[in-house]
């Protein structure tokens, strides 16, 4: 996740994480007034909108990822020591928050099973087959390769449209279990794919923006499509990684910002917030449970204005950036490099 193929930081790499992690956190407060009644016909309110944006967080990551990674030589010693650090720092940060801080202050944060244990930090285990798969793709004849990056896209992606579609027409519509599906998060491939292939090519802003909002359309023409199929509000985010809608909203910001220059004045910040986006993703929930769970007994309800909710967002992920960035001055900082 560092923005360092080479020893030169990308600037705009840094800019898209940042991006990316304030749209993770903001989701994650789940705070927001939706404003549906079970049998109406739904269309998202602002809230929802808004927060539909948010999808296209977690596929940057994958496409950051991939513009500094695919294209180079990596050997299987390499993926080994990767996944396996990987792995150790998801299972430390899950003792010590989730089964120790968290369960400690607000007493839940003992997970129900092994996969929930595992799955905690799932962003994590899914970059980690992202790593595997990467470099099976790589050691594969080229058209191997080709064959599984386009059935993974067609069992995702493609699968996913197509239902959108028939639940659009007939929200009555039986909807098998593989109906939606992320297969298993491998959708990362086909993200870390695009943005390996945009790397080094240029779209015009008015052509960024357009994808932008196209994806967003799609993206709510699909919660719409969902909504109506089964009565309640469709998560709209992480449901949405592995579909069209955030797929063009991600194609969209990473054309628009990847080659954004380090010349406006919050850009020590931004760098900050980029660098450290891995730490960020670890310490946030602690923040985001406790506040969020403090709200609610404060004030006895769920929503609040958008705008409250956004700052508050933008706080805690300026606050884990600046811890982050101290552990990383430590020899703690082994805990975080990903």
């Amino acid at each position: 996740m560092n923005s360092t193929g080479t020893k030169k930081r990308v600037y705009g790499y840094d800019l898209l994480k940042a991006l990316a992690m304030f749209m993770v956190v903001f989701y994650h407060f789940l705070m927001l007034d939706f404003s549906f009644e079970p049998g109406q016909l739904y269309v998202p309110n602002f809230n929802k909108i808004i927060q539909l944006i948010c999808a296209a967080g977690v596929p940057l990551f994958f496409m950051v990822n991939g513009a500094l990674t695919i294209n180079n030589k990596i050997t299987l010693n390499k993926v080994v020591v990767k996944v396996s650090r990987i792995f150790l720092i998801a299972i430390f940060w899950t003792l010590v928050l989730r089964c120790g801080v968290i369960g400690y202050l607000i007493g839940n944060g003992q997970p129900q099973s092994v996969f929930g244990f595992i799955n905690y930090y799932w962003f994590l285990i899914s970059l980690a087959y992202v790593y595997i798969l990467n470099y099976l793709i790589q050691i594969l004849p080229k058209w191997c390769g080709y064959l599984l990056v386009i059935a993974i896209f067609s069992v995702t992606f493609l699968n996913n449209f197509i239902w959108d579609i028939i639940l659009f027409v007939d929200p009555d519509h039986t909807l098998p279990r593989w109906g939606h599906t992320g297969l298993f998060t491998l959708y990362g491939i086909v993200y870390s794919r695009i943005g390996a292939y945009l790397k080094n090519r240029n779209l015009s802003t008015p052509v960024c923006i357009l994808i932008f909002l196209l994806g967003l359309a799609l993206n709510i023409f699909t919660t719409i499509a969902m909504t109506n199929h089964d009565g309640a509000v469709y998560d709209g985010v992480n449901g949405s990684f592995p579909t069209f809608g955030a797929m063009f909203m991600s194609i969209g910001l990473f054309g628009l910002l990847k080659d954004v220059k380090d010349n406006f004045w919050p850009s020590q910040l931004i760098k900050t917030v980029g660098i450290n986006s891995g730490g960020i993703y670890i310490f946030h929930l602690v923040f985001v449970l406790i506040i969020r769970d403090q709200m609610i007994a404060a004030f006895d309800q769920r929503t609040f204005p958008i705008y409250v909710v956004l700052l508050i967002a933008l706080g805690v992920t300026i606050l884990c950036a600046y811890i982050s960035e101290w552990i990383s001055r430590t020899p703690g900082k082994v805990l975080l490099k990903l």
